[in-house]
Order: structure tokens, then sequence, then C-alpha cells
């Protein structure tokens, strides 16, 4: 039986170094999501499941994409909230989660796109539903509501295992 496991973090407007992926506090908070990717493989786990948004999940699906090439056994896949996803983005994120969709081993659309804001509330929960384990970049001490947070909690109910990485603190 396959092992699942999800991502769930911040876009990078909710982070103080934004998109500048450079900035120290970015390199320690990639570092560790990398170290976390590689403890999950070890620990038996080859199908992971992103969200696809910029940010954490952008990092998460590219790592693991990258572990892929190493381990054909690596599958992944891109949880939509609706087909056109992204389709707007034209910078940089816009490249890169087009690249990650190419390369994805499946894609999912959750949803119809009638309810944007309800659609990534089902993607989450798909994501938890789908997955014995999360990797979860949310810090505690964070301000605010946040999807995040959201997905958080209800892996937290759900009793599935999760693996959060506080960045504020790294």
């Amino acid at each position: 039986m396959l092992k699942r496991c999800a991502f769930s973090g911040h876009r990078p407007l909710y982070f103080p170094w934004k998109e500048n992926e450079s900035d120290p506090a970015c390199v320690r908070l990639k570092a560790a999501l990398e170290e976390e990717i590689d403890k999950v493989v070890a620990d038996g786990f080859s199908y992971f499941i992103t969200g696809g948004a910029e940010g954490v999940d952008t990092w998460a699906a590219e790592i693991v994409l990258d572990r892929k090439k190493r381990n054909p056994e690596i599958t992944l896949e891109l949880a939509k909230p609706f087909a056109n996803y992204n389709s707007c983005l034209k910078n940089d994120y816009g490249d890169r989660l087009r690249a990650i969709e190419a390369s994805a081993d499946h894609v999912t659309v959750v949803s119809d796109g009638a309810d944007e804001a309800a659609d990534y509330i089902l993607r989450d929960c798909y994501m938890v539903d789908a997955s014995e384990r999360m990797i979860i970049v949310y810090d505690d001490d964070s301000k605010g509501p946040s999807g995040t947070k959201d997905a958080l909690l209800y892996a937290r109910s759900s009793g599935v295992e999760i693996r959060q990485i506080q960045w504020i603190h790294l």
C-alpha cells in the first residue's frame, strides 16, 4: 500500500521575505522542508500531494520532483481546487507551477470552480483525507485567518500524522 504525504503552507505574501527566495530565512525554511521530505521518503512514503499554490506548495513539489530523479518510485499528485487555478499567473511562480503540473504524475481537479473560496477548503480536505502524513509549514505564533491553519486543524481532528515546520523559529 502506498504511503501518502501532503503539504500545506503559506504563499509568499505571508512571509516577511515575500518572493525573495534568497533571503536567509527563506533559505533556512526551504532547507527544513527538504530535510522533512527526505525523512518522509526514508519512512517509506512515496506518494506526495501538493495543492499547487505559490510558496510552500511550489517549493515542496520542486523538491519532490528532484527526489523523483533519483527514486522513480516517487509519485507527485497536483490537487487543484478548480481547473483554471493559477492560469492567470504571469510571474516566475506561474512558470514554475506550469512546469510542476506538466511533470506531475497525476492532476486532480477537486471542484468545478463555482465557489472559489469553498473550492480551496475542498482541496485542502481532499489532501488531508488522502494522506497518512502532512508536512505543514505553519508557525503557531502566526496571526489572522489562514487556509494553512485550517488545514492543520482539520488534519489534527482527522488523526493524520503532522510534521509541522514552525518557520518563525528556524
